[in-house]
């Protein structure tokens, strides 16, 4: 359990900060803690990025523009995930 977990809640009653940015770091580094244990398996090189202001939809615009995937190695590949919690768990949409 975590120790002194009250005091981690909104000082007004009945709201609260409920934004998927916890959901994102969490997924991160989960999957940095994934790729690091197959390290030796994986040719080439992987970046982990967080794409800023995704809820507006010109995060990427941003990130291209300021030259994240043309950073040297050039990127080849690209994977996003977000969370969505109006969907079923497990769905992937």
């Amino acid at each position: 359990s975590t120790p002194h977990i009250e005091t981690f809640k909104s000082t007004q009653d009945g709201k609260m900060h409920a934004c998927g940015h916890d959901g994102h770091v969490t997924m991160l580094l989960g999957a940095a803690a994934l790729l690091k244990k197959m390290e030796s398996e994986i040719e080439g090189t992987v970046r982990l990025v967080f794409q800023p202001a995704e809820e507006g939809g010109a995060g990427m615009k941003r990130m291209v523009e300021e030259g994240v995937v043309s950073l040297s190695p050039e990127a080849k590949l690209g994977f996003g995930m977000h969370v969505w919690p109006g969907l079923p768990t497990g769905t992937i949409a």
